[in-house]
């Protein structure tokens, strides 16, 4: 047997050779922990998130910045599967990636051209970029991945990409306004290029509405993306009425991501929508609105609402050059007809002047054969009817005369009842004949300055042209009164009959010279011209109501001016 009795020398050595070896693993134990924290703070001052993988797909290790990225706390995540920071749409896929690189790894750099998307605790997905790596330690093999979210680099170059896109549209847009097609053509086109661009969320369909001749309603013009007839959206839309009339109306944006109560018109849109309804602006002045649907809870965009709001701009450009063109061109052919009658006027005058002379001599001559020619003869009724064609010829002359002549009025303070009382007068017996019943509905006036000549002769075209307007008889009332126009006073007559009325399509020409609705024989065309001149000489300016088969008002306002 071996001896095994130890001294107390050799246990006090003993002892001290335990103590230095604890000493030791101490020491080692504080190194240890040092080398961990600075390793944990490298991985917490890296500027992306890191988690460690090991080949059963499971996490070993993250650091701060990946706690602050993705919502979970240390103890919460180590261990777990990495799918669980997948996309569940790309889960599968995700772990065949993973094997495939524990198999062949092989160093992938960030911005490597995948869309890749991660999931936060929460469930929100976003866009990142991964760059991975090998990581062997002495105990596994471990894939590093390091993790950058990129949402917004995704949205900068969303925006860059919106906003060349709006730009091109914009730029595309001033090419077709200055295209020689139709308004609603150039609309049209601006329509399908707004709703063709794809990074913004709009639902395809469009409409442009603009003021036209009544200020107070949006005609549409234009519509894209609507399958038929019966989804069609409204062709009319009073201002101040629905989305489309409020921002009209409001001069501002509209916008509703739903079908609520603000859609006052029943219109046939049966599926789910919102509207931008922005308004097409020149100045303070609405001139009409774009309406772009969008999909039902959409969330409004400053972007989108900024684009269009630019489309908007453009389209009030559009619209006030082509009524420029079209003023342009309507004033082209007023100065041409102005040009054209002005030369009329001269040759007419001309010829009226020489018709005169040898008329009168016609006329004399007649009316002595007429004194000695026997009654019941037939030479009396040939002379009795070239009297009668003079006297009409005459008339003819003396209205062309009164057209051609740049007379200055000769004004002084008249009665006009005065005046009007003389007319009737005159026309009392031709009523009486054809069942014609007057009537008088004049206001208390004071004397105005007017050319009594002038005045008279355009009342009395007035009156003979109501009275030709009721073969079969009726009613002539004029009226007198004071209204004020444009912040000016001004005194009215009016003559009303119960007549034919005027066809709408005929309204535009009756003050047209020598037009006239009448038969050969009763009328020259030129009454109503005159008395717009005589109205027009005077400062005031004419009105006309007329509806076929009920009658027409005719009004002349003159500036109530009193001599001084």
């Amino acid at each position: 047997m071996g001896n095994s009795f130890r001294t107390h020398a050799d246990l006090v050595k003993e002892l001290e050779q335990m103590r230095r070896q604890v000493s030791e693993i101490e020491d080692c134990k504080l190194e240890f922990q040092k080398v961990q924290e600075k390793y944990e703070r490298l991985l917490d001052s890296a500027p992306d998130a890191l988690v460690f993988v090991n080949t059963d797909n499971k996490i070993v290790q993250v650091n701060a910045q990946f706690e602050r990225l993705f919502g979970y706390d240390h103890g919460e995540i180590i261990g777990r599967e990495l799918d669980v920071l997948i996309p569940e749409r790309f889960a599968g896929r995700h772990r065949g990636y993973v094997e495939g690189f524990f198999r062949e790894p092989r160093v992938r750099p960030m911005g490597s051209g995948i869309e890749i998307y991660a999931r936060k605790k929460d469930g929100d997905e976003f866009p990142v970029d991964i760059s991975l790596s090998l990581l062997q330690t002495d105990v596994e093999l471990l894939v590093s991945a390091a993790i950058r979210d990129i949402t917004k680099r995704r949205e900068d170059e969303e925006q860059i990409k919106l906003n060349f896109m709006i730009q091109s549209t914009l730029n595309s847009m001033l090419k077709i306004s200055l295209e020689s097609v139709p308004l609603e053509a150039q609309f049209e086109r601006v329509l399908d290029l707004i709703l063709s661009i794809p990074h913004l969320s709009l639902q395809s369909r469009g409409a442009i509405y603009i003021i036209e001749e009544d200020p107070g309603i949006l005609v549409m013009k234009a519509q894209r993306g609507f399958s038929g007839p019966d989804q069609l959206p409204c062709e009319k839309v009073p201002l101040g009425k629905c989305l489309c009339g409020q921002a009209a109306a409001r001069s501002e944006t509209v916008y509703s991501n739903h079908v609520n109560d603000s859609h006052e018109i029943g219109c046939k849109e049966d599926f789910p929508h919102g509207h931008y309804c922005v308004p097409i602006l020149s100045g303070d002045r609405a001139l009409g609105i774009i309406n772009v649907y969008v999909k039902e809870g959409h969330k409004q965009s400053s972007g989108e609402e900024s684009f269009l709001a630019s489309v908007a701009s453009t389209l009030a450009g559009i619209i006030q050059h082509n009524r420029t063109e079209y003023e342009k061109e309507h004033l082209q052919a007023q100065l041409a007809q102005a040009e054209k009658l002005a030369a009329l006027g001269r040759f007419t005058a001309n010829v009226a002047h020489e018709i005169r002379n040898p008329l009168t001599a016609i006329g004399g001559f007649a009316r002595r054969l007429d004194k000695v020619i026997p009654e019941q003869s037939k030479e009396k009724e040939y002379a009795n009817f070239i009297i009668s064609e003079v006297a009409r010829l005459e008339g003819i002359l003396k209205s062309v005369l009164t057209f051609s002549r740049e007379v200055a009025p000769h004004i002084e303070e008249y009665d006009i009842h005065e005046i009007i009382d003389r007319v009737l007068r005159i026309k009392e017996e031709i009523c009486r004949e054809k069942s014609i019943s007057i009537h008088k509905a004049y206001s208390e006036l004071p004397p105005i300055l007017v050319d009594n000549a002038q005045l008279h002769e355009a009342v009395e075209n007035l009156v003979l042209n109501a009275i030709d307007s009721m073969p079969h008889g009726g009613s002539l009332t004029v009226a007198t009164n004071k209204e004020v126009h444009d912040g000016f006073p001004y005194v009215y007559v009016s003559v009303h009959d119960s007549g034919t009325g005027i066809p709408e399509e005929k309204m535009n020409l009756i003050f047209e010279p020598f037009y006239t609705t009448k038969i050969a024989d009763k009328g020259t065309g030129l009454g109503l011209s005159i008395t717009k001149k005589v109205v027009e000489d005077h400062g005031g300016f004419m009105k006309v109501q007329s509806e076929v088969g009920k009658g027409s008002v005719f009004t002349l306002y003159f500036p109530y001016k009193l001599r001084q």
